[in-house]
């Protein structure tokens, strides 16, 4: 009898000591928090699809945030974004007030287009993320009305650089299905782009059909663009692209394990992270408020006022995602950096 009391009261301490644990932790991180400022990055100019996110996010997770510390969004172009992770990664301080959205190409173009990339997505902490966004390529409605006319003449598409989704679909579809597409980068964030179109500087453009919402909303569902093919994991669920086929389903046999690695990442079209090297007790507070804030009312009434998709995954699965993005054969991702023009042949002397 006096072991199992010994039991009992053991047992309680040690149930005791864990529930005063959570309480302790959690007030170590507000008063960490407590007078700081939290940067959350973006790696696009301001008024495009990640701009809106950011925002959006930022605005009823701030106020959530342990310790009440000030949060502010900081846009850092350039790249394809890739200055902004690469600043996030080995510059800002890793001490759980720096944030970043990087765009959804980096976990996919750290495989298969490495230069200028000095950061690692695998170790990169991840807090959860927003949306599945479906990637579309759209013209000028009096242009083109479908792939069919784009592989007729030629369509000139306003890019940002070769390491940009605006790049990587038109740039594909020339290699895998015979379009015409001349891909025009410089472009600074789609907002820049669909000025263009409008001058008729440019023709099309890529990016996430989010973006038309926040750029120019009165276009959708009108013969003023025609949205040509859509890349992600299932069609959008938007009436105005009903009917715009999938990327897999337009390219022959031989293309489809590029289509299909070119749309895994855009399920995570809005992930939200941390560089390597935050304390497990601040991450873990992070991401608490990070789920908080994506079952809130008051987000979810704005994200719909704002027409924004939301396809909500937790940190802990993102990270298992872009673990096994890191797993895919060699030789696939090698025939992608090819057929995207990203593995130069050497010429002979």
């Amino acid at each position: 009898m006096k072991f199992l009391k010994y039991i009992s009261l053991t047992a309680a301490v040690i149930t005791i000591g864990t529930a005063t644990m959570q309480p302790v932790q959690a007030d170590k991180v507000s008063k960490f928090y407590e007078g700081k400022t939290v940067r959350f990055y973006i790696g696009a100019s301001p008024g495009g699809g990640y701009d809106l996110y950011m925002r959006t996010l930022v605005q009823h997770m701030g106020p959530k945030l342990p310790g009440k510390p000030n949060a502010i969004v900081v846009n850092m172009p350039g790249s394809g974004g890739v200055k902004a992770s690469n600043y996030v990664y080995n510059v800002a301080p890793k001490d759980g007030t720096t944030i970043i959205t990087p765009f959804w190409t980096h976990p996919l173009f750290q495989l298969i287009r490495p230069r200028g990339i000095k950061f690692d997505m695998s170790k990169m902490r991840w807090i959860g993320n927003m949306a599945a966004l479906n990637s579309m390529v759209v013209a000028m409605g009096n242009v083109a009305k479908t792939l069919e006319d784009a592989k007729k003449k030629e369509i000139i598409v306003a890019a940002s650089g070769k390491g940009s989704e605006t790049y990587i679909f038109p740039k594909f579809l020339n290699t895998a299905i015979g379009t015409k597409f001349k891909i025009v980068t410089g472009y600074r964030g789609t907002a820049k782009m669909t000025n263009a179109m409008e001058s008729g500087e440019a023709q099309a453009r890529g990016g996430s059909w989010q973006s038309w919402n926040v750029i120019r909303p009165n276009w959708i569902g009108t013969n003023k663009i025609s949205p040509l093919v859509q890349a992600g994991l299932k069609p959008h669920p938007d009436p105005a692209v009903k009917g715009v086929p999938m990327l897999v389903d337009v390219v022959s046999k031989n293309y489809k394990p590029i289509a299909q690695l070119l749309s895994i990442p855009v399920a995570m079209a809005r992930i939200v992270g941390t560089p390597p090297g935050i304390p497990v007790a601040r991450l873990k507070a992070l991401r608490k408020v990070f789920d908080e804030t994506m079952k809130d009312p008051s987000f979810l009434s704005d994200a719909k006022k704002r027409k924004m998709d939301l396809d909500y995954l937790s940190g802990s699965r993102v990270e298992a995602n872009i673990a096994k993005l890191m797993k895919t054969p060699k030789n696939i991702l090698k025939r992608t950096a090819d057929v995207l023009g990203y593995n130069k042949k050497k010429s002979r002397k």
